[in-house]
């Protein structure tokens, strides 16, 4: 057998890389690893010199891809790292550590089962379970998670694996994935993950190297116990290209050479000289091992050789001793992968396909007795192009995927059945369904696994090949539907519309009743977020009473919830807030029914101004996602229900703490688009108003697409966006942005988001009149103003009316008077907390512009305090910038120069020079946030009211 030096030689490098990683993830910092390079380059030596080393500083948890052409079982990798951790645990603790979560395991874990437990959940939810389960015994001790072999993933393991590299985010946690990267190319599931990497602060990709000339030295030295002769190094070097595999191998197989035969020149010929020199018998075992995969356990490699016992264990003996093949706990693998591949090349084709054909008889056995080896059956038969048995395999392991919650997996298994349609005879009586409807259920699959667009693709086939009108193309038109509006595509609504019409034509029956109540539903859902509240209720309530009479929850739940929030548009609020309460009463404790109950919920208190309320309904929502696998998809959403009300609380800490809790999730873009659009809104009230445009700009295209079909994101957006303008005295981009609440028919437009919009626009018109005057855009500005307080009045039913109008009419009407009365509004619970430091602002202005300057410094004053005790800091900095320039402040406001730090100092040279934060933060070698954090504290320092402004003060301030 090939030697193993007892030091790696040419690794130390790497080596301090992965106890870096590990240093910080015992610290509580998750780290990711990939370790990358060609095969016999030593990743697996490293990892394991490395567990070595470390032995007793962490548990070490291994699992490994298998090589099954690509199409392997869901989770094998996952699956085999866990189940040591589970059986030390116990089944107790695992249960108690992922609570609910523990159903969704028993798709891996069997033992886990309990009649009482009812459902296994969803994929989301395995994925957080797996996370629980690590997490908790990484309180014992720090866990160092392996996965090698990434190459051979299949898409279910991937799927898990990139969630934890996303999820863990304070746990003790070391996640290593070793990979050939020979083997990764183009169009590979792995590609892109180890793409994700490199663009992740706590991930590294480490390449293996060959080794140089004095890496060979040395490991020639360690292997010969003597230092080598030059010109052999050199031959070596050349022969070996470097690798330290193949140089162990010439080293091993030279010096044990007993015959004068001189080593075969190719790589691949030098693989076989060990296989070449065994007995046929031990030959033939190796043949059938090459071909039964990396690793085959001793009962199915004894039934498929055939012959006696002592025959067997003769053989393996032998290609044991002469270092071909390894043991293993239950049976036998390659001493290295490449070894196995060259044998693999040696087998004649007929003989392959006969023992391809012995191994799928075997696994049929075993899988006819309840083991999951359905992925292998069909690998086998495949192989054995034995397409009449490899077709109905494909399809179990599709459904065995699918049960198992891999719908990656499954999706892949399906693909591989559809492929043999053509030449299967019977195809559609072998798999009990029209190949439209297999293709269906891929697209839903390939949906469930987040690839949308593939999923759409396939629909888009399927669709060109149904008759139109029948229940068929129904259920693909609500599938396309589904799929497109997750992308926020065009199409989405229409394909509900004909889906639905389908369904109406083929009139009753009791075989699409629940369909038609669905798509009804669905329907009413976009239609709501279109602005089209009167359609939505009433296909909501018809969808709702025919789930109800199905016995169908969680879709009727959904229904009541539509239109419960349909009402409060249409101005019944007090009705909607009761139907809400129904649709969680009906819900239960169903989750996807619950999910959209907290969701549209806290969403709806929001806007009505009850923040308190809002935040409980959000954050109760945010603890219950993790269970129900929703962390990175409702539970991004509800994060951001909850930055709202926090944000309007003045608890701005909490909300930048969340929003950075969340983001590290890398939730899909739709999702992150929320996550943004509150970050912008709560920097441009921190004084980050150039932050809060970058961060706008940055995200510019999701929020685009998003916006063409939903008119709460399309208000939301462009209050955020003219805001900003606003602040940064771009006046033109600020009336561009207003345009998308003066513009649009005020008939389609969100309640709830026109109040503090139409305030956002008055304070515009306030600025242009200024400028305007008498101008040529004198008649345009006072017509948006007629048209704002239009807008503005539809809604005087909505309950934060009463504090959002009066503001608006002192912003467009400014008196003392009209000011006294917007403070006294701005005063109230349904305020957010910037209105009233800003209406005291305001107010000071008008007793100014009146003349009555001691009550405007009272005023003054209080919205100094108030925007400082608030943490309103581009009000507190407007407020100080008039007191300066009106001189109510004269000789009382310090300008603090003594107070900035001496990173504060840097980061305002900077500022003086034109940078943005991303650009601060690479200079200054720290993170963007971190810039924009000592942004605003400087602004807060200086009083400035924007970066132009502290820009100014600088010179004086750091020459200071």
């Amino acid at each position: 057998m090939t030697p193993q030096t007892p030091v790696l030689i040419g690794r130390e490098a790497e080596l301090a890389q992965l106890a870096d990683a590990l240093e910080d993830a015992a610290a509580g910092r998750p780290r990711t690893i990939a370790v990358g390079g060609e095969a016999g380059i030593g990743k697996t030596r490293l990892l394991t010199e490395f567990a070595e080393r470390h032995r007793g500083e962490a548990r070490v948890l291994v699992g490994r891809c298998i090589d099954l052409g690509g199409a392997g079982a869901a989770y094998t990798s996952i699956a085999s790292a866990l189940r040591p951790l589970v059986a030390e645990l116990g089944t107790d603790e695992v249960r108690r550590a992922t609570g609910a979560g523990h159903r969704a395991l028993q798709a891996l874990f069997p033992q886990l089962d309990d009649a009482s437990d009812g459902p296994q959940g969803t994929p989301g939810g395995l994925h957080e379970a797996i996370a629980l389960l690590l997490e908790r015994a990484a309180e014992d001790e720090p866990i160092v998670l392996v996965i090698e072999d990434l190459h051979w993933v299949d898409p279910a393991s991937l799927a898990v694996l990139r969630f934890l590299t996303r999820a863990l985010t304070d746990a003790r946690i070391l996640i290593v994935a070793s990979y050939r990267s020979e083997d990764v190319g183009r169009g590979h599931i792995a590609r892109q993950f180890l793409a994700e990497l490199t663009r992740d602060r706590g991930s590294v990709r480490i390449d293996l190297p060959r080794l140089d000339r004095e890496g060979t030295r040395r490991l020639m030295g360690e292997l010969l116990g003597a230092p080598p002769e030059e010109s052999s190094v050199d031959a070596l070097l050349v022969r070996s290209d470097g690798v330290p595999f193949y140089i162990e191998e010439l080293v091993d197989l030279d010096g044990c050479r007993e015959d004068s035969a001189p080593l075969p020149d190719g790589l691949r010929g030098l693989l076989l000289v060990r296989y070449e020199r065994l007995s046929d018998s031990a030959q033939r075992a190796a043949r059938h091992l090459a071909v039964g995969g990396v690793e085959v356990e001793h009962d199915l490699l004894a039934t498929t050789l055939g012959g006696g016992t002592e025959e067997l264990d003769a053989a393996i003996r032998e290609a044991v001793g002469s270092g071909v093949i390894l043991t293993t706990e239950t049976g036998y693998c390659f001493r290295h992968a490449l070894v196995r591949e060259a044998i693999l090349d040696d087998v004649l084709p007929g003989e392959r396909e006969r023992l391809h054909e012995r191994y799928a008889s075997e696994y049929e056995a075993r899988a006819e007795a309840g083991r999951p080896v359905a992925a292998s059956v069909a690998h086998h038969w495949s192989h054995a192009r034995n397409v009449e048995r490899a077709f109905p395999a494909w399809l179990r392991a599709m459904r065995e995927a699918r049960a198992a919650m891999g719908y990656a997996s499954a999706a892949q298994h399906a693909e591989r059945a559809l492929a043999l349609w053509d030449v299967v005879a019977d195809a559609e009586g072998v798999a009990g369904m029209p190949r439209r409807e297999l293709m269906g259920r891929t697209a839903t699959y390939l949906r469930n696994a987040g690839d949308v667009e593939r999923s759409l693709a396939v629909l888009r086939s399927a669709l060109a090949d149904c008759p139109p009108g029948t229940l068929e193309h129904a259920l693909l038109l609500n599938n396309q539907a589904r799929g497109l509006a997750m992308l926020a595509r065009p199409g989405a609504i229409e394909s509900y519309r004909e889906a639905l019409a389908t369904l109406d034509a083929l009139g009753d029956g009791a075989d699409h009743e629940l369909l038609r109540a669905d798509v009804m539903v669905s329907l009413a859902g976009r239609l709501l977020l279109g602005g089209e509240e009167r359609e939505a209720l009433e296909l909501a309530r018809a969808g709702a009473a025919i789930a109800h009479a199905q016995g169908a929850a969680r879709l009727e739940s959904v229904g009541v919830n539509i239109g419960a929030l349909s009402e409060g548009h249409l101005g019944r609020v007090a009705l909607a807030v009761e139907r809400l309460e129904d649709a969680r009463r009906i819900a239960g404790d169903d989750g996807p029914a619950l999910l959209r109950y907290w969701v549209n919920a806290s969403d709806f208190a929001q806007h009505t101004g009850d923040f308190a309320r809002a935040l409980e309904i959000a954050r109760e929502g945010m603890a219950a996602a993790p269970g129900f696998g929703a962390d990175r998809t409702s539970g991004v959403i509800l994060a951001s229900n909850a930055v709202d009300p926090l944000t309007s609380l003045g608890r701005w800490s909490e909300a930048e703490e969340l929003i950075d809790r969340s983001l590290v999730l890398s939730p899909p873009g739709t999702y992150r688009s929320y996550l943004i659009r509150g970050r912008a809104w709560l920097l441009l009230w921190r004084g980050d108003a150039a932050g809060a445009q970058e961060t706008l700009v940055g995200a510019r295209a999701q929020f685009a697409s998003t916006a063409r079909f939903e008119v709460q994101s399309r208000l939301t957006v462009g209050h955020v966006a003219t805001e900003a303008a606003l602040a940064l005295g771009d006046l033109e981009t600020a009336w561009r942005e207003a345009q998308t609440l003066l513009a649009p028919d005020p008939e389609r437009l969100h309640p709830g988001h026109v109040q503090p919009f139409a305030w956002t626009v008055a304070r515009l018109i306030s600025r242009l009149r200024a400028l305007e005057e008498d101008g040529p855009g004198a008649a345009a500005v006072e017509a948006a103003a007629l048209t704002l307080r239009d807008v503005a009045d539809r809604y005087a039913w909505w309950p934060t009316h009463a504090v959002w109008r009066p503001m608006i009419e002192a912003e467009l009407s400014p008196t003392p008077e009209s000011w006294e009365t917007a403070l006294e509004a701005a005063s109230g619970e349904r305020a957010p907390v910037q209105l009233r430091p800003a209406a005291l602002l305001r107010l000071a202005e008008a007793l100014v512009a009146a003349g009555d300057r001691g009550a405007a410094r009272e005023r003054l004053d209080d919205a100094l305090r108030e925007s400082d005790q608030r943490g309103v800091i581009s009000i507190r900095a407007e407020a100080a910038a008039f007191g300066r320039a009106s001189g109510l402040l004269r000789g009382r406001d310090r300008r603090p120069a003594e107070d900035l730090t001496d990173r504060e100092r840097q980061v305002l040279e900077l500022i003086s020079a034109g940078l943005s934060n991303r650009q601060i933060g690479e200079r200054l070698f720290i993170s963007g946030k971190t810039a924009s954090v000592h942004v605003s504290a400087i602004l807060r320092k200086l009083g400035a009211a924007n970066r132009a402004e502290a820009a100014h003060l600088a010179r004086d301030l750091v020459s200071g």
